[in-house]
């Protein structure tokens, strides 16, 4: 039995660079916020600050004009919870007690469930032994990781390291989704989840946390603009982009890429420090990464 398979252009390499860029940034980020703004507070200006700068550029550029009643609702409301407002949570609140360099590290838990989802749901790119043998690279290296959260368990950083890889999870399962939705362009899709998330996140901080924006710092703000602008606003409309270009699990690379970034930001920006422990384990993931791309070609030479 034959399937299609989604060949990845120079291009599609050159955006999962940017995007791993911009999103290995974005931990730091959120560990220089997060402990001001709190986990829902960041979350509300994320993703309401980040439908706004979408909105604006649908307005000027004629976008904002869809068919309403044609528009997949209940595919809209998955995508915008699991895949956009519940890891978006998840991170945040995961970052009070986790270094950012080990919130990227787990990143890698997301390639996983989406090379396992890519073969079971899109058919994008079937299981193989190779490719097979790479998700338990992967694992292995996570398994490595979480074992300082072990170590501290009365910490919360154990908690927090299964928040980070239910997260990424979550990224992973809305990747999926997204493949189906036909009648909205990237930046659409990118705005409508965005708009649903900021109309569950906005409530809840005003409520749990009553946010005082005014006492945050210039550099608390600059971390939540980054984090609303580019990391949320670009990058998922050139993730959408990506994902209609390369499919789920060509962008799922972008976790192995991830951790480099956040590792090194961790290291020169936010003094955490890189044990022999973590590095082991990246070196792992990014083994784990390159078996499951050389399986991916081979399979692909074989269907040719």
């Amino acid at each position: 039995m034959s399937h299609d398979f989604i060949r990845p252009k120079p291009l599609d390499f050159v955006i999962l660079l940017v995007l791993s860029i911009i999103w290995g940034s974005a931990f730091g980020a959120i560990k220089i916020a997060v402990d001001s703004t709190g986990p829902f507070s960041l979350v509300a200006v994320r993703t309401l600050v980040g439908f706004l700068v979408l909105f604006v550029f649908l307005a000027l550029s004629g976008g904002v004009k869809l068919d309403f009643a044609r528009l997949p609702y209940r595919r809209l409301l998955a995508i915008g919870f699991v895949g956009t407002l519940l890891p978006f949570f998840l991170i945040s609140w995961a970052e009070q007690t986790v270094d950012s360099a080990v919130a990227g590290l787990l990143n890698g838990a997301g390639p996983l469930v989406t090379v396992l989802g890519a073969h079971f749901i899109t058919r994008d790119e079937l299981m193989t032994k190779g490719r097979l043998a790479g998700v338990l690279l992967g694992l292995v290296g996570i398994i490595i990781l979480m074992q300082d959260g072990l170590e501290k368990l009365g910490t919360g950083s154990l908690l927090g390291q299964i928040a980070l890889v239910v997260a990424f999870g979550c990224y992973a399962a809305g990747n999926l989704m997204v493949r189906g939705v036909k009648l909205l362009t990237p930046v659409q899709l990118a705005a409508c989840s965005l708009a649903l998330s900021s109309l569950i996140s906005v409530p809840a901080a005003l409520w749990l946390e009553a946010p005082t924006p005014q006492s945050w710092s210039l550099e608390v703000w600059g971390a939540l603009l980054w984090l609303a602008v580019v990391s949320t606003a670009f990058a998922f409309s050139l993730r959408y982009v990506l994902i209609r270009r390369a499919g789920a699990g060509f962008v799922a690379n972008v976790g192995y890429l991830i951790p480099i970034v956040a590792v090194l930001i961790g290291f020169f920006f936010l003094d955490e420090r890189i044990t022999p422990m973590t590095v082991l384990a990246m070196l792992i993931i990014l083994l784990s990464l390159y078996v499951t791309r050389r399986a991916g070609i081979k399979l692909r030479k074989i269907n040719d």
